[in-house]
């Protein structure tokens, strides 16, 4: 059999013909679609979605204990690549479009429009950013031990409850360990598709735990010039039918967008690495 090495090295050639063979459909949408994406942070997540993919890909992989961290690097640079943010970006703006009523499209802009609205957009798109999430790490202590057992963590909850946070991170990150299942067997010596998909889910406990953490740390992080009572305003906002209509057809848009090209290279890995991969 072939080390993992030249195994990663042959995925890097599959995965250089995937990147071209993808294409970016674009649909016309409602302008006011577009004003949301545009004054909300999900143009800047669209943007940053590669580093953000990359950056799972590859945790996720060494995670597992199955894949060297080189490897990952490699699959998770070159996986990274075939997620075109110009169509994560008109994804989001169509699925808006589709999703949302003509008042609840009004009441998303307008709340993004407001002066509240613009400056937790503001700071959400700095979070995405990756510079930020070293200063995330290295805030971390002092911020876990600034907001413990005030106002701030109550919040969060409710904040979590509306948004869904944590739970549609935990779902996503399972899913794409998952769908990757397939090719962590064939690069591991005597593990099978089943027995790689057993150890995911019986690692969920962990990863619940771990996105929990990071989930409560990015929300004090983001929010940390901001008013409790500001943050009962935002809260308001996304606890609204708008808000909640909104948040569902961001957040499902999103989980469409990394699945889709995470299928076609674990597929394309399978074929690679699989009996018969050269």
């Amino acid at each position: 059999m072939a080390s993992d090495t030249a195994k990663g090295f042959r995925a890097v050639l599959v995965l250089v013909a995937l990147i071209a063979s993808i294409s970016v459909p674009f649909a016309h949408a409602s302008p006011q679609a577009e004003s949301i994406v545009r004054l909300s942070p999900l143009g800047t997540i669209a943007e940053q979605s590669r580093a953000m993919i990359r950056a799972g890909i590859r945790d996720g992989l060494v995670a597992t204990g199955q894949v060297d961290p080189l490897v990952a690097e490699t699959i998770a640079g070159f996986g990274a690549s075939a997620f075109d943010t110009r169509r994560i970006r008109a994804r989001l703006v169509n699925d808006l479009d589709a999703d949302l009523t003509g008042g609840e499209l009004q009441a998303v802009e307008d709340w993004y429009g407001s002066g509240l609205g613009q400056r937790l957009a503001q700071s959400e798109s700095d979070a995405a950013l990756p510079a930020a999430w070293k200063a995330m790490a290295a805030e971390e202590a002092a911020l876990r031990e600034q907001y413990e057992g005030s106002r701030r963590q109550q919040l969060y909850d409710r904040y979590d409850r509306a948004v869904g946070a944590n739970e549609r991170a935990v779902e996503t990150a399972i899913a794409v360990q998952l769908q990757l299942a397939e090719a962590l067997a064939a690069l591991s010596e005597g593990d099978t598709t089943q027995s790689v998909q057993d150890q995911v889910r019986a690692g969920r406990p962990m990863i619940e735990r771990e996105i929990g953490e990071q989930t409560y740390l990015a929300y004090l992080y983001m929010y940390r010039s901001f008013s409790d009572q500001e943050l009962e305003t935002y809260t308001d906002f996304l606890e609204s039918p708008a808000g909640q209509a909104f948040t569902d057809s961001a957040s499902e848009s999103i989980h469409a967008a990394i699945m889709e090209p995470v299928s076609t290279v674990g597929t394309q890995l399978v074929r690679l690495l699989g009996p018969g991969g050269e």
